[in-house]
């Protein structure tokens, strides 16, 4: 498909890359979602927290003031639509950007479901092993955990960053055996190209030190499932990328940082994808290189549509308005409601 002919505009101070992308991720408030959690076991023994906001129970809750007024019974229609939403690098379901996107759906009548990652959902996992870049198997159990759900007719899948990669191999690895009811795919601030994305944001510098400063707390709120010769090492690690190289690639079965990008990235994937893709990166993300937004497999391909505007920053495409939903969740509106034009 041709590349989309974006419509974000901005102005003054949220043209700044990093303005743009650590106020939606720090200061954004997104009210209005209500989560009901499940478990979901996992073949290894380990389990899943999957969030859902039910667009029947918030209707409902809405009607039920005009029901006291009007003493009139209103059957809510459960949704036959859901969104399945995968967040970030060390986020979860309460992030800001997530919270947009879930609010974006239920809007339209839409059910999500979000999922966290292992360890993420405010409770330890039984597991050494975390989710991973390439944490395709996880996110296809939570499809396949949809796919029980009888009343859906039309899911889509929705990642942001991490979360993007994921929804976008797992899509490329399936190709033309997707199950039938997933219907498009949608990337937020996607790193399809993993190293490319390292090189951008560097070994070091804001980003790359909030990112190892996470992600070592992570570990540490996890000391019992990790060996301790290994985690007594974990201070000693200079870079985020010492991280990947010395204990999480290893960990998963790959040999170095180098492996686990080559493996787990979702750029020689995205062209097998056979469903609508839409990719939604920014020019000045400040952890992106321009390879992620895989542009040159968006004009030869009829599934790949890959937006590229100037500004947006990372998972923030800042937009006021009264509903109080950024650009990019509007635009994941256009995107299944078949409004986007190339």
């Amino acid at each position: 498909m041709p590349i989309i002919q974006t419509s974000y505009r901005t102005s003054h101070i949220w043209k700044d890359a990093h303005f743009s992308t650590i106020y939606p991720s720090t200061l954004r408030k997104v009210t209005g979602i209500q989560y009901e959690r499940e478990r979901l076991e996992l073949w290894d023994g380990d389990f899943l927290d999957l969030d859902w906001s039910k667009a029947g129970a918030i209707n409902k809750k809405a009607k039920s003031k005009k029901k006291e007024e009007t003493k009139v019974d209103e059957v809510v229609q459960p949704s036959k639509s859901l969104a399945i939403l995968s967040h970030g690098f060390l986020g979860n379901t309460t992030r800001p950007y997530l919270l947009g996107g879930a609010k974006a759906f239920n809007s339209i009548g839409w059910d999500v479901l979000a999922w966290n990652h292992r360890g993420l959902s405010g409770e330890k996992n039984r597991l050494e092993r975390m989710t991973i870049h390439g944490g395709s198997d996880e996110l296809e159990a939570v499809v396949n955990h949809a796919l029980t759900k009888d009343n859906y007719e039309e899911i889509v899948l929705v990642g942001y960053s991490k979360g993007a990669n994921i929804s976008l191999k797992y899509a490329g690895e399936k190709g033309e055996e997707i199950p039938d009811k997933v219907k498009k795919v949608i990337a937020i601030s996607c790193p399809t190209d993993l190293q490319g994305s390292v090189n951008a944001m560097g070994k070091t510098g804001f980003y790359a030190e909030r990112f190892k400063s996470k992600l070592l707390k992570f570990l540490k709120n996890r000391w019992e499932l990790i060996d301790n010769q290994i985690f007594r090492e974990f201070d000693k690690y200079k870079y985020l990328d010492d991280f990947t190289n010395n204990y999480i690639a290893p960990l998963h079965g790959m040999k170095d940082a180098e492996e686990y990008y080559e493996q787990c990235a979702a750029a020689p994937y995205v062209p097998k994808i056979r469903i609508p893709a839409f990719i939604l990166n920014a020019k000045n993300d400040p952890v992106l290189s321009e390879s992620c937004a895989m542009l040159d497999v968006a004009k030869n391909s009829d599934y790949i549509f890959s937006e590229y505007p100037n500004y947006g920053g990372h998972c923030g495409f800042y937009a006021s308005n009264p509903e109080g939903l950024y650009y990019g969740d509007k635009r994941m509106l256009e995107f299944v409601q078949d409004k986007i034009t190339v």
